[in-house]
């Protein structure tokens, strides 16, 4: 069964451009070619001081994988690129960080140091989640909290203030 999955991704060491690059490539090539992709935003860390800056954008990509095995492939992509999730702190500089969002309608919740929670428990706090998931399918509906992305971008108290740096990429369609 094929579903809709919306990726995060971020990245704030390195050449952060290229490092989004790259991990969109080995999306492509190890799962599927995005149905959509977002403009790249330029963000402040989010729970942490650092004097390095993210860059973040968000992906849509239909896959018959199971969550566990996408989220898999996502911190094997991760791991391929140089990040550590063992070795770094929770709020740590990353040179890649791959974010499984949700995936459509699916709700998961699991315990446990790899567990897996659908959607993701902090997506609707990030701004700088909201505001490139909103360019790609602002009608998605989060499953648990029952507010489309527009409503939740709209409650969000976040106060950072995301800036676009590249606008979308050409030939990709939002989704309804």
């Amino acid at each position: 069964m094929h579903r809709k999955a919306i990726i995060g991704l971020g990245s704030n060491l390195g050449d952060r451009y290229d490092n989004l690059q790259k991990a969109l490539q080995w999306l492509e090539n190890v799962v599927a070619p995005p149905l959509a992709a977002s403009s790249v935003w330029e963000s402040e860390p989010w729970g942490y001081q650092s004097t390095h800056p993210y860059l973040n954008r968000v992906v849509i990509l239909s896959t018959d994988l199971e969550p566990k095995a996408l989220l898999r492939v996502l911190l094997g992509i991760e791991r391929r690129m140089g990040r550590d999730r063992q070795a770094e702190r929770a709020t740590a500089d990353r040179p890649i960080d791959l974010d499984l969002l949700g995936m459509e309608d699916l709700v998961v919740t699991e315990d446990g140091p790899d567990a897996l929670v659908l959607p993701h428990p902090r997506m609707h706090l990030r701004r700088f989640v909201l505001e490139p998931l909103n360019e790609v399918w602002p009608r998605w509906v989060h499953p648990v909290l029952g507010q489309s992305v527009v409503e939740l971008l709209k409650n969000c108290t976040d106060t950072s203030a995301p800036v676009r740096v590249e606008p979308v990429v050409s030939g990709m369609e939002t989704l309804a």
